[in-house]
C-alpha cells in the first residue's frame, strides 16, 4: 500500500530540491512552512516532512526557535566541506577503480559525451550538474553504502557552494572545457586502473575548484 502523506512530502522536497538549485531560495533564506505550504497548496505538516527530507539530505538546516533555513558557508566552512569531500571521494575513487566494469565505465563516458555538449551549447548549468552526477556515480560504483550516503550530503552542500559561483562569476566556456577535458582524462585513468596518478589528479580537481570559489566567500 502506498503511503501518501510520505509521496506528497517527497514530492514537495523535490519541488523544493528543484528551486534551490535553480536559485529561487539562496544561502541563509529562511525557509517559512505556512507560506510554502500556500504556494503549493499541501497542508504545513508535509512542507515539514518535506523540509526533514531535505534537512537529512543537507540543502536546509533547522534552528531551534529561528526556524529553517537554506544551508550557507563562511569560508572556513567551506574549506571543511572541500577537505572532506577530496578525503571521502578520493577512498571513493579507489575503491571504485578496484570494482570498475565496463558498464560503469560506460556509464562515466557518457556523462562525460554529455557535459561536453552541454557546455559547448551554452547550458552551464545542466554541465555543472551532470559533472555532479559523475561524482555520485563514482561513489555509487565503490560499492560502499556509508560512503554514499556520506558522499550525497557533501556533494548536496558542494551544489549549494557552486550555487553562488554561478550567481557571481560564473565560469566561462573554456573553463567549463578544459575542466571536462581533465574529467576526461581521470575517466581514462580510472580504466587503466592507475591508482596513484587517478587520485593525484581528483585531488587536483577538487582544490581547483575551492580556489575559484573560496575567494567569493571574502
Amino acid at each position: 500500500m502506498v503511503n501518501t502523506s510520505a509521496t506528497r512530502a517527497e514530492t514537495a522536497a523535490d519541488t523544493l530540491r528543484r528551486a534551490i538549485k535553480n536559485g529561487q531560495y539562496m544561502g541563509g533564506e529562511r525557509l517559512i512552512e505556512q507560506a510554502l505550504a500556500g504556494q503549493m497548496r499541501v497542508s504545513q505538516n508535509t512542507i515539514r516532512d518535506a523540509l526533514r527530507i531535505l534537512e537529512g539530505e543537507g540543502w536546509v538546516v533547522k534552528t531551534a526557535r529561528l526556524g529553517v533555513y537554506v544551508r550557507s558557508f563562511n569560508r572556513a566552512e567551506a574549506e571543511e566541506v572541500y577537505a572532506l569531500w577530496a578525503a571521502v571521494e578520493g577512498l571513493a575513487l579507489r575503491w571504485a577503480i578496484d570494482s570498475l566494469t565496463k558498464n560503469g565505465l560506460g556509464h562515466l563516458r557518457r556523462l562525460i559525451q554529455d557535459a561536453r555538449k552541454q557546455a559547448l551549447t551554452g547550458d552551464a548549468r545542466a554541465a555543472t550538474e551532470t559533472l555532479f552526477t559523475l561524482h555520485a556515480s563514482i561513489a555509487a560504483l565503490s560499492g560502499r553504502a556509508q560512503t554514499v550516503e556520506l558522499l550525497t550530503s557533501l556533494l548536496n552542500r558542494v551544489r549549494l557552494l557552486e550555487i553562488i559561483r554561478q550567481m557571481r562569476t560564473p565560469r566561462s566556456l573554456l573553463a567549463y572545457q578544459t575542466q571536462i577535458l581533465l574529467y576526461e582524462k581521470l575517466v581514462s585513468l580510472m580504466e587503466r586502473g592507475d591508482v596513484e596518478a587517478a587520485s593525484q589528479l581528483h585531488t587536483y580537481l577538487i582544490a581547483d575548484d575551492a580556489a575559484t570559489l573560496l575567494p567569493l566567500l571574502d
